[in-house]
Protein backbone atom coordinates (compact mmCIF):
# COMPACT_ATOMS: atom_id res chain seq x y z
CA UNK A 1 0.00 0.00 0.00
CA UNK A 2 1.38 3.25 -0.83
CA UNK A 3 -0.11 6.11 1.50
CA UNK A 4 -0.71 9.18 -0.71
CA UNK A 5 1.26 12.84 0.24
CA UNK A 6 -0.98 15.77 0.72
CA UNK A 7 -0.28 19.56 0.75
CA UNK A 8 -1.74 20.64 3.70
CA UNK A 9 -1.13 23.90 4.89
CA UNK A 10 -0.30 23.79 8.24
CA UNK A 11 2.44 21.46 7.13
CA UNK A 12 3.66 24.22 5.14
CA UNK A 13 3.96 27.07 7.57
CA UNK A 14 6.10 25.08 9.81
CA UNK A 15 8.04 23.84 7.24
CA UNK A 16 8.49 28.09 6.02
CA UNK A 17 8.93 28.92 9.39
CA UNK A 18 12.09 26.98 9.66
CA UNK A 19 13.20 27.89 5.95
CA UNK A 20 12.66 31.97 6.87
CA UNK A 21 15.03 31.52 9.49
CA UNK A 22 17.80 32.06 6.68
CA UNK A 23 16.33 34.32 4.53
CA UNK A 24 19.08 35.99 2.88
CA UNK A 25 21.50 33.25 2.87
CA UNK A 26 24.05 33.46 -0.42
CA UNK A 27 23.23 29.75 -2.22
CA UNK A 28 25.84 27.39 -0.89
CA UNK A 29 27.80 25.81 -3.87
CA UNK A 30 30.79 23.98 -4.74
CA UNK A 31 32.70 26.67 -5.11
CA UNK A 32 31.86 28.57 -2.02
CA UNK A 33 30.59 25.13 0.34
CA UNK A 34 33.88 23.18 -0.37
CA UNK A 35 37.09 22.65 1.03
CA UNK A 36 39.76 20.16 1.55
CA UNK A 37 37.45 17.19 -0.46
CA UNK A 38 34.22 18.26 2.43
CA UNK A 39 31.08 19.84 1.23
CA UNK A 40 29.74 22.10 4.25
CA UNK A 41 26.75 23.90 5.27
CA UNK A 42 27.53 27.97 5.58
CA UNK A 43 25.42 30.76 6.08
CA UNK A 44 26.68 34.46 5.10
CA UNK A 45 24.20 35.88 7.50
CA UNK A 46 25.17 36.79 11.38
CA UNK A 47 23.65 36.43 14.59
CA UNK A 48 21.78 39.77 14.54
CA UNK A 49 20.55 39.11 11.25
CA UNK A 50 19.21 35.65 11.89
CA UNK A 51 17.50 36.96 15.24
CA UNK A 52 15.56 39.52 13.07
CA UNK A 53 14.35 36.58 10.84
CA UNK A 54 13.45 34.52 14.20
CA UNK A 55 11.42 37.50 15.32
CA UNK A 56 9.72 37.89 12.23
CA UNK A 57 8.22 34.45 11.87
CA UNK A 58 7.08 34.26 15.09
CA UNK A 59 5.25 37.41 15.11
CA UNK A 60 3.93 36.07 11.57
CA UNK A 61 2.97 33.10 13.63
CA UNK A 62 1.19 34.36 16.48
CA UNK A 63 3.77 33.76 19.19
CA UNK A 64 4.63 36.18 21.47
CA UNK A 65 8.71 36.59 22.38
CA UNK A 66 8.21 35.06 25.88
CA UNK A 67 6.95 32.25 24.63
CA UNK A 68 9.13 31.82 22.11
CA UNK A 69 11.70 32.06 24.55
CA UNK A 70 14.17 34.13 22.00
CA UNK A 71 17.63 32.51 22.43
CA UNK A 72 21.17 33.87 21.07
CA UNK A 73 22.04 30.15 20.76
CA UNK A 74 21.49 28.14 17.24
CA UNK A 75 18.26 25.99 18.34
CA UNK A 76 14.76 26.26 16.85
CA UNK A 77 12.01 24.90 17.94
CA UNK A 78 8.92 23.35 16.21
CA UNK A 79 5.82 21.93 18.64
CA UNK A 80 3.58 19.79 16.56
CA UNK A 81 1.21 17.73 17.78
CA UNK A 82 1.91 13.90 18.03
CA UNK A 83 -0.31 12.37 15.09
CA UNK A 84 0.25 15.86 12.42
CA UNK A 85 3.08 14.59 10.63
CA UNK A 86 5.70 15.79 12.15
CA UNK A 87 8.17 13.41 10.23
CA UNK A 88 7.01 13.93 7.06
CA UNK A 89 7.50 17.77 7.56
CA UNK A 90 11.07 17.83 8.37
CA UNK A 91 11.67 15.41 5.42
CA UNK A 92 10.20 18.29 3.87
CA UNK A 93 11.92 20.90 5.28
CA UNK A 94 15.13 18.99 4.45
CA UNK A 95 14.06 19.24 0.70
CA UNK A 96 13.40 22.93 1.24
CA UNK A 97 16.66 24.08 2.42
CA UNK A 98 18.10 22.17 0.04
CA UNK A 99 16.15 24.25 -3.17
CA UNK A 100 16.43 27.65 -1.43
CA UNK A 101 20.01 27.52 -0.08
CA UNK A 102 21.55 24.22 -1.27
CA UNK A 103 22.66 22.77 2.25
CA UNK A 104 23.62 19.04 1.74
CA UNK A 105 23.98 18.00 5.23
CA UNK A 106 21.77 16.88 7.41
CA UNK A 107 21.53 15.08 10.31
CA UNK A 108 18.60 13.62 12.06
CA UNK A 109 18.74 12.38 15.68
CA UNK A 110 16.49 9.95 17.44
CA UNK A 111 16.15 8.79 20.69
CA UNK A 112 14.90 4.98 19.38
CA UNK A 113 14.87 2.31 16.66
CA UNK A 114 10.95 2.55 16.39
CA UNK A 115 11.61 6.51 15.42
CA UNK A 116 14.40 5.11 13.47
CA UNK A 117 12.34 3.00 11.45
CA UNK A 118 9.59 4.93 11.31
CA UNK A 119 11.60 8.02 10.36
CA UNK A 120 13.42 5.91 6.81
CA UNK A 121 10.36 4.06 6.38
CA UNK A 122 8.55 7.80 5.36
CA UNK A 123 11.65 8.72 3.33
CA UNK A 124 11.11 5.30 1.63
CA UNK A 125 7.27 5.79 1.39
CA UNK A 126 7.24 9.16 -0.48
CA UNK A 127 10.48 8.96 -2.13
CA UNK A 128 9.13 9.04 -5.60
CA UNK A 129 6.18 11.47 -4.81
CA UNK A 130 8.55 13.57 -3.17
CA UNK A 131 11.46 13.37 -6.06
CA UNK A 132 8.02 14.23 -8.50
CA UNK A 133 7.70 17.49 -6.49
CA UNK A 134 11.26 18.59 -6.24
CA UNK A 135 12.71 16.68 -8.92
CA UNK A 136 15.72 15.54 -6.89
CA UNK A 137 15.65 12.75 -4.25
CA UNK A 138 18.45 13.19 -1.07
CA UNK A 139 20.49 9.96 -0.26
CA UNK A 140 19.05 9.05 3.54
CA UNK A 141 20.74 6.38 5.20
CA UNK A 142 21.06 4.67 8.14
CA UNK A 143 24.12 5.11 10.12
CA UNK A 144 25.96 1.51 10.99
CA UNK A 145 29.71 1.38 12.03
CA UNK A 146 30.15 -1.28 10.00
CA UNK A 147 29.49 0.85 6.91
CA UNK A 148 32.15 3.93 7.17
CA UNK A 149 32.07 4.40 3.26
CA UNK A 150 28.84 6.13 3.78
CA UNK A 151 29.55 8.42 6.52
CA UNK A 152 32.64 9.60 4.08
CA UNK A 153 29.66 9.86 1.38
CA UNK A 154 28.34 12.19 3.47
CA UNK A 155 31.65 14.17 4.36
CA UNK A 156 32.61 14.37 0.89
CA UNK A 157 29.50 14.10 -1.76
CA UNK A 158 27.75 17.56 -3.27
CA UNK A 159 24.28 15.89 -3.59
CA UNK A 160 22.26 16.49 -0.24
CA UNK A 161 22.66 13.53 2.67
CA UNK A 162 20.50 12.81 5.13
CA UNK A 163 22.19 10.76 7.73
CA UNK A 164 19.83 9.00 10.85
CA UNK A 165 21.36 8.04 13.77
CA UNK A 166 20.51 7.84 17.35
CA UNK A 167 22.85 9.06 20.46
CA UNK A 168 24.33 6.07 21.21
CA UNK A 169 26.16 6.16 18.01
CA UNK A 170 28.70 8.26 19.67
CA UNK A 171 27.89 9.48 22.92
CA UNK A 172 30.41 8.04 24.78
CA UNK A 173 34.45 8.47 23.50
CA UNK A 174 34.59 4.40 22.79
CA UNK A 175 32.76 4.97 19.81
CA UNK A 176 33.91 4.37 16.25
CA UNK A 177 33.15 8.02 15.21
CA UNK A 178 35.21 9.13 18.22
CA UNK A 179 38.20 7.11 17.81
CA UNK A 180 41.32 8.90 16.96
CA UNK A 181 43.54 6.18 16.66
CA UNK A 182 42.26 3.72 13.50
CA UNK A 183 43.76 3.25 10.35
CA UNK A 184 40.38 4.21 8.51
CA UNK A 185 40.19 7.52 9.57
CA UNK A 186 38.95 10.06 7.31
CA UNK A 187 42.24 12.43 6.16
CA UNK A 188 43.77 11.44 9.83
CA UNK A 189 41.24 13.14 11.75
CA UNK A 190 38.64 11.26 13.62
CA UNK A 191 34.95 10.64 11.65
CA UNK A 192 33.15 12.98 14.20
CA UNK A 193 35.85 15.78 13.82
CA UNK A 194 35.00 15.11 10.10
CA UNK A 195 31.58 15.56 10.27
CA UNK A 196 31.72 18.65 12.34
CA UNK A 197 33.58 20.37 8.95
CA UNK A 198 30.42 20.23 7.49
CA UNK A 199 28.48 22.28 9.61
CA UNK A 200 25.43 19.74 9.74
CA UNK A 201 21.77 21.18 10.17
CA UNK A 202 20.74 18.64 13.37
CA UNK A 203 16.80 17.66 12.66
CA UNK A 204 15.75 16.21 16.54
CA UNK A 205 12.73 13.99 17.03
CA UNK A 206 11.61 14.15 20.53
CA UNK A 207 14.67 15.57 21.86
CA UNK A 208 12.98 15.38 25.34
CA UNK A 209 14.13 11.61 24.91
CA UNK A 210 17.66 11.82 26.22
CA UNK A 211 19.31 14.25 23.72
CA UNK A 212 18.98 17.32 26.78
CA UNK A 213 21.17 15.64 28.99
CA UNK A 214 24.92 16.91 30.22
CA UNK A 215 26.59 14.27 27.90
CA UNK A 216 24.21 14.45 24.77
CA UNK A 217 25.14 18.43 25.11
CA UNK A 218 28.58 17.84 25.13
CA UNK A 219 28.17 15.10 22.35
CA UNK A 220 26.34 16.97 20.06
CA UNK A 221 28.09 19.90 20.31
CA UNK A 222 31.36 17.68 18.76
CA UNK A 223 29.04 17.71 15.65
CA UNK A 224 29.51 21.73 14.91
CA UNK A 225 25.83 21.74 14.04
CA UNK A 226 25.00 25.07 11.60
CA UNK A 227 21.34 24.73 13.48
CA UNK A 228 19.22 22.12 15.64
CA UNK A 229 15.81 22.34 15.39
CA UNK A 230 13.93 20.60 17.86
CA UNK A 231 10.32 18.61 16.84
CA UNK A 232 8.07 17.58 19.11
CA UNK A 233 4.54 17.99 21.13
CA UNK A 234 6.40 17.71 24.04
CA UNK A 235 9.00 19.68 24.43
CA UNK A 236 11.25 20.00 27.98
CA UNK A 237 13.46 22.63 26.58
CA UNK A 238 12.25 25.32 24.67
CA UNK A 239 14.18 28.15 22.56
CA UNK A 240 13.24 29.80 20.07
CA UNK A 241 10.18 27.94 19.23
CA UNK A 242 8.86 29.39 15.53
CA UNK A 243 5.92 26.98 15.26
CA UNK A 244 3.17 25.46 17.49
CA UNK A 245 0.24 23.62 16.60
CA UNK A 246 -1.16 22.41 20.34
CA UNK A 247 -3.59 19.72 21.08
CA UNK A 248 -6.55 21.76 20.91
CA UNK A 249 -6.03 23.81 17.53
CA UNK A 250 -5.22 19.94 15.84
CA UNK A 251 -8.33 18.72 17.26
CA UNK A 252 -10.29 21.84 16.49
CA UNK A 253 -9.05 21.56 12.51
CA UNK A 254 -9.50 17.99 12.33
CA UNK A 255 -6.14 17.27 12.18
CA UNK A 256 -6.26 14.25 14.58
CA UNK A 257 -8.60 11.49 15.69
CA UNK A 258 -10.74 11.76 18.58
CA UNK A 259 -9.41 9.62 21.27
CA UNK A 260 -12.12 7.92 23.65
CA UNK A 261 -10.44 7.39 27.23
CA UNK A 262 -11.82 5.12 29.70
CA UNK A 263 -10.66 5.55 32.97
CA UNK A 264 -11.52 3.19 35.94
CA UNK A 265 -10.78 3.62 39.47
CA UNK A 266 -11.34 1.80 42.87
CA UNK A 267 -13.11 2.52 45.30
CA UNK A 268 -10.91 3.38 48.01
CA UNK A 269 -12.67 1.20 51.24
CA UNK A 270 -10.91 -1.71 53.51
CA UNK A 271 -11.83 -4.23 50.98
CA UNK A 272 -9.43 -2.84 48.20
CA UNK A 273 -5.97 -4.26 48.14
CA UNK A 274 -4.50 -0.50 47.65
CA UNK A 275 -0.81 -0.52 48.36
CA UNK A 276 1.31 3.00 48.25
CA UNK A 277 4.97 3.32 48.80
CA UNK A 278 5.56 6.53 50.83
CA UNK A 279 9.27 6.54 52.10
CA UNK A 280 12.35 4.27 51.83
CA UNK A 281 15.09 4.46 54.94
CA UNK A 282 18.55 3.56 53.45
CA UNK A 283 21.41 3.78 55.97
CA UNK A 284 22.71 1.37 58.23
CA UNK A 285 21.52 -1.77 58.06
CA UNK A 286 19.27 -3.49 55.28
CA UNK A 287 17.06 -1.08 53.42
CA UNK A 288 13.43 -0.46 55.37
CA UNK A 289 10.22 1.29 53.54
CA UNK A 290 6.95 2.92 54.85
CA UNK A 291 3.86 2.22 53.16
CA UNK A 292 -0.02 3.83 53.13
CA UNK A 293 -2.32 1.15 53.55
CA UNK A 294 -5.84 0.10 55.11
CA UNK A 295 -5.23 -0.32 58.86
CA UNK A 296 -7.63 -1.41 61.21
CA UNK A 297 -7.26 0.92 64.18
CA UNK A 298 -10.39 0.70 67.15
CA UNK A 299 -12.51 -1.42 65.06
CA UNK A 300 -12.44 1.18 61.99
CA UNK A 301 -10.28 0.70 58.91
CA UNK A 302 -8.28 3.66 57.55
CA UNK A 303 -5.62 4.54 55.09
CA UNK A 304 -2.62 5.66 56.00
CA UNK A 305 1.29 5.04 56.77
CA UNK A 306 2.94 1.95 58.52
CA UNK A 307 5.28 2.27 60.27
CA UNK A 308 9.15 1.20 59.36
CA UNK A 309 8.89 -2.34 57.45
CA UNK A 310 11.99 -4.98 56.51
CA UNK A 311 12.00 -7.97 54.36
CA UNK A 312 9.63 -10.75 55.69
CA UNK A 313 7.37 -8.37 57.19
CA UNK A 314 4.00 -9.26 56.40
CA UNK A 315 1.87 -6.45 56.13
CA UNK A 316 -1.25 -8.25 57.19
CA UNK A 317 -0.28 -9.16 60.56
CA UNK A 318 1.57 -5.46 60.92
CA UNK A 319 -1.69 -3.53 60.04
CA UNK A 320 -4.36 -5.89 61.54
CA UNK A 321 -5.70 -6.86 58.33
CA UNK A 322 -6.47 -9.89 56.65
CA UNK A 323 -7.01 -8.32 53.25
CA UNK A 324 -3.07 -8.38 53.45
CA UNK A 325 -2.26 -12.15 54.64
CA UNK A 326 -0.77 -12.67 51.25
CA UNK A 327 1.77 -9.91 51.27
CA UNK A 328 5.10 -10.57 52.66
CA UNK A 329 7.90 -8.20 51.54
CA UNK A 330 10.58 -10.32 49.56
CA UNK A 331 12.61 -7.02 48.41
CA UNK A 332 13.32 -3.79 48.67
CA UNK A 333 15.62 -1.96 46.41
CA UNK A 334 16.36 0.78 44.04
CA UNK A 335 16.29 -0.16 40.09
CA UNK A 336 19.44 0.98 38.67
CA UNK A 337 17.28 1.58 34.92
CA UNK A 338 14.72 4.53 36.54
CA UNK A 339 16.18 5.17 40.33
CA UNK A 340 12.75 4.51 41.65
CA UNK A 341 12.52 2.14 45.10
CA UNK A 342 10.78 -0.66 44.74
CA UNK A 343 8.92 -3.05 47.20
CA UNK A 344 7.92 -6.52 46.12
CA UNK A 345 6.29 -9.18 47.81
CA UNK A 346 6.50 -12.92 47.46
CA UNK A 347 3.27 -13.12 45.70
CA UNK A 348 4.77 -11.44 43.00
CA UNK A 349 2.71 -7.60 43.31
CA UNK A 350 5.78 -4.48 43.09
CA UNK A 351 4.94 -1.20 44.29
CA UNK A 352 6.95 1.33 42.78
CA UNK A 353 7.49 4.97 44.25
CA UNK A 354 4.63 7.40 43.26
CA UNK A 355 2.82 4.59 42.49
CA UNK A 356 -0.10 2.27 43.69
CA UNK A 357 -0.64 -1.59 43.61
CA UNK A 358 -4.05 -2.63 44.15
CA UNK A 359 -6.30 -5.27 42.85
CA UNK A 360 -4.80 -4.34 39.40
CA UNK A 361 -5.80 -7.42 37.61
CA UNK A 362 -9.59 -6.62 37.68
CA UNK A 363 -8.94 -2.86 36.75
CA UNK A 364 -7.39 -4.59 33.44
CA UNK A 365 -10.29 -6.72 32.89
CA UNK A 366 -12.51 -3.63 32.68
CA UNK A 367 -9.67 -1.78 30.50
CA UNK A 368 -9.83 -5.00 27.80
CA UNK A 369 -13.46 -5.37 27.72
CA UNK A 370 -13.54 -1.77 26.68
CA UNK A 371 -11.22 -2.08 24.47
CA UNK A 372 -12.64 -4.86 23.17
CA UNK A 373 -15.96 -3.78 22.76
CA UNK A 374 -14.88 -0.12 20.86
CA UNK A 375 -12.87 -2.43 18.86
CA UNK A 376 -15.59 -4.66 17.57
CA UNK A 377 -17.82 -1.97 16.77
CA UNK A 378 -15.25 0.54 15.32
CA UNK A 379 -14.73 -2.35 12.88
CA UNK A 380 -18.00 -2.96 12.06
CA UNK A 381 -18.71 0.72 11.14
CA UNK A 382 -15.55 1.06 9.17
CA UNK A 383 -15.77 -1.89 7.05
CA UNK A 384 -17.56 -0.19 4.11
CA UNK A 385 -15.01 2.26 4.14
CA UNK A 386 -12.46 -0.32 3.69
CA UNK A 387 -11.00 1.28 6.17
CA UNK A 388 -9.06 -1.39 9.60
CA UNK A 389 -9.13 -0.56 12.87
CA UNK A 390 -5.99 -1.36 14.70
CA UNK A 391 -5.88 -1.09 18.66
CA UNK A 392 -2.65 -0.44 21.02
CA UNK A 393 -2.31 -1.93 24.46
CA UNK A 394 0.55 -0.74 26.21
CA UNK A 395 1.39 -2.90 29.43
CA UNK A 396 2.85 -2.59 32.73
CA UNK A 397 5.93 -5.35 32.18
CA UNK A 398 6.53 -7.60 29.65
CA UNK A 399 6.32 -10.58 31.71
CA UNK A 400 2.91 -10.25 32.10
CA UNK A 401 2.45 -10.89 28.52
CA UNK A 402 5.25 -13.23 27.91
CA UNK A 403 5.99 -16.12 30.53
CA UNK A 404 4.53 -19.25 32.08
CA UNK A 405 1.53 -16.82 33.75
CA UNK A 406 1.13 -14.26 31.31
CA UNK A 407 -1.64 -12.35 33.47
CA UNK A 408 -2.44 -9.56 30.53
CA UNK A 409 -2.49 -12.20 27.46
CA UNK A 410 -4.82 -14.68 29.36
CA UNK A 411 -7.25 -11.92 30.23
CA UNK A 412 -7.06 -10.82 26.68
CA UNK A 413 -8.08 -13.78 25.41
CA UNK A 414 -10.89 -14.47 28.16
CA UNK A 415 -12.25 -11.29 27.22
CA UNK A 416 -12.20 -11.46 23.53
CA UNK A 417 -13.77 -15.31 23.57
CA UNK A 418 -16.97 -13.40 25.97
CA UNK A 419 -16.99 -10.88 23.56
CA UNK A 420 -16.63 -12.04 20.52
CA UNK A 421 -20.06 -14.07 19.97
CA UNK A 422 -22.03 -10.67 21.00
CA UNK A 423 -20.79 -9.17 17.80
CA UNK A 424 -20.32 -12.17 15.29
CA UNK A 425 -23.85 -13.50 15.22
CA UNK A 426 -22.90 -15.78 17.91
CA UNK A 427 -19.96 -17.58 16.45
CA UNK A 428 -17.02 -18.57 18.65
CA UNK A 429 -13.18 -17.49 17.90
CA UNK A 430 -11.04 -20.08 16.67
CA UNK A 431 -7.98 -20.43 18.73
CA UNK A 432 -6.05 -19.90 15.46
CA UNK A 433 -8.39 -16.57 14.97
CA UNK A 434 -7.38 -15.49 18.43
CA UNK A 435 -4.02 -16.27 17.85
CA UNK A 436 -3.77 -14.45 14.72
CA UNK A 437 -5.10 -11.00 15.55
CA UNK A 438 -2.49 -10.50 18.25
CA UNK A 439 0.56 -8.97 17.53
CA UNK A 440 3.73 -7.89 20.18
CA UNK A 441 7.09 -5.83 20.04
CA UNK A 442 8.95 -8.27 22.17
CA UNK A 443 11.26 -10.91 21.47
CA UNK A 444 12.94 -13.55 23.27
CA UNK A 445 16.64 -13.04 24.77
CA UNK A 446 19.36 -15.73 24.86
CA UNK A 447 18.18 -16.78 28.13
CA UNK A 448 14.89 -17.26 27.35
CA UNK A 449 13.52 -14.03 28.84
CA UNK A 450 11.54 -11.63 26.62
CA UNK A 451 11.86 -7.57 26.10
CA UNK A 452 11.57 -4.78 23.81
CA UNK A 453 15.48 -3.71 23.39
CA UNK A 454 16.05 -2.39 20.35
CA UNK A 455 19.07 -5.31 20.18
CA UNK A 456 17.24 -8.62 20.57
CA UNK A 457 14.31 -7.28 18.48
CA UNK A 458 16.54 -6.78 15.49
CA UNK A 459 17.49 -10.85 15.70
CA UNK A 460 13.10 -11.42 15.69
CA UNK A 461 13.11 -9.91 12.05
CA UNK A 462 9.39 -11.27 11.53
CA UNK A 463 8.19 -9.29 14.52
CA UNK A 464 10.25 -6.39 13.53
CA UNK A 465 10.09 -6.00 10.11
CA UNK A 466 5.89 -5.91 10.47
CA UNK A 467 5.57 -3.64 13.44
CA UNK A 468 8.25 -1.43 12.53
CA UNK A 469 9.67 -1.82 8.77
CA UNK A 470 6.83 -2.63 7.30
CA UNK A 471 3.89 -1.61 9.77
CA UNK A 472 1.39 -0.31 6.62
CA UNK A 473 1.23 -4.11 5.92
CA UNK A 474 -0.51 -3.78 9.05
CA UNK A 475 -3.16 -1.55 7.58
CA UNK A 476 -4.34 -3.94 4.88
CA UNK A 477 -7.74 -6.11 5.95
CA UNK A 478 -5.77 -9.13 4.49
CA UNK A 479 -3.18 -8.79 7.16
CA UNK A 480 -4.58 -10.57 10.50
CA UNK A 481 -3.37 -8.73 13.70
CA UNK A 482 -5.89 -6.65 14.59
CA UNK A 483 -4.52 -5.76 18.07
CA UNK A 484 -0.74 -4.70 18.94
CA UNK A 485 0.57 -5.17 22.50
CA UNK A 486 4.18 -3.16 24.00
CA UNK A 487 5.65 -2.51 26.77
CA UNK A 488 7.75 0.84 26.00
CA UNK A 489 9.19 0.81 23.10
CA UNK A 490 6.47 2.12 20.50
CA UNK A 491 5.41 4.39 23.46
CA UNK A 492 7.36 7.76 21.06
CA UNK A 493 7.34 8.20 18.08
CA UNK A 494 5.89 4.91 16.53
CA UNK A 495 1.96 5.53 15.29
CA UNK A 496 0.15 3.60 12.57
CA UNK A 497 -2.64 6.19 11.20
CA UNK A 498 -5.52 3.09 11.98
CA UNK A 499 -4.76 3.01 15.59
CA UNK A 500 -8.42 3.81 17.03
CA UNK A 501 -8.15 2.82 20.52
CA UNK A 502 -5.66 2.59 23.32
CA UNK A 503 -5.41 0.70 26.61
CA UNK A 504 -2.55 1.91 28.76
CA UNK A 505 -2.38 -1.23 31.86
CA UNK A 506 0.40 0.31 33.32
CA UNK A 507 0.91 3.91 35.94
CA UNK A 508 2.29 6.19 33.71
CA UNK A 509 1.99 9.34 36.21
CA UNK A 510 3.65 11.45 33.83
CA UNK A 511 1.57 13.72 31.83
CA UNK A 512 4.50 13.80 29.13
CA UNK A 513 4.36 9.99 29.02
CA UNK A 514 0.95 9.74 28.97
CA UNK A 515 0.43 12.38 25.81
CA UNK A 516 2.75 10.25 23.99
CA UNK A 517 1.37 7.48 24.62
CA UNK A 518 -2.23 8.34 23.74
CA UNK A 519 -0.66 10.31 20.58
CA UNK A 520 0.14 6.95 18.79
CA UNK A 521 -3.41 6.75 18.12
CA UNK A 522 -3.99 10.56 16.69
CA UNK A 523 -3.26 10.69 13.06
CA UNK A 524 -5.85 10.87 10.66
CA UNK A 525 -6.86 7.22 9.64
CA UNK A 526 -6.21 5.82 5.83
CA UNK A 527 -8.54 3.18 3.66
CA UNK A 528 -7.23 0.55 1.56
CA UNK A 529 -5.77 3.10 -0.87
CA UNK A 530 -4.11 4.75 1.26
CA UNK A 531 -6.09 7.63 1.03
CA UNK A 532 -6.96 10.07 4.47
CA UNK A 533 -10.12 9.53 5.33
CA UNK A 534 -11.36 13.10 6.83
CA UNK A 535 -15.08 12.48 7.17
CA UNK A 536 -15.12 13.02 10.95
CA UNK A 537 -19.43 11.98 11.28
CA UNK A 538 -18.04 8.38 10.04
CA UNK A 539 -14.79 8.47 12.04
Amino acid sequence: MELKLEELSYQRTAIKSVVNVFDGTTRNTFDNATAEGIRFNQTTLNPEQIAENIKTVIHENGIDEATAKLSPDNDLCIEMETGTGKTLVYIKTIYELYKQYGFTKFIILVPSVAIRQGTLGTFKNFAKQLEAIYGFQPHSFEYDSKKLNKVTGFIEDQHPHVMIMTLAAFNSDDKILNQAQREDLFNNIPFIDAIGKTRPIILMDEPQEGMDTDNSIRQIAKLNPLAKIRYSATHKVVKNLLYRLTPYDSYKQGLVKKIEVLTVTEKNDEATIKIELVETQNGKGDPKAKLKVWKQKSGKFVFEETQWLKVGDNLGEKVNNPSYLNYTIERIAKSLRDQKWRVTFTNGTEVIERQTAGNVASIWALQLEWLINRHFAKSQRFAAQGIKCLSLIFIDKVANYMSDDPVIKNLFIEKYKAIYPEWHNGQEPTPQHIQDIQGYYFAATGKGEYTDSEVTMKSNKEIYDLILRKKDELLSIDNPVQFIFSHSALGVGWDNPNIFNIATLNTAYSEIRKRQEIGRGLRICVNQQGQRVYDLANV
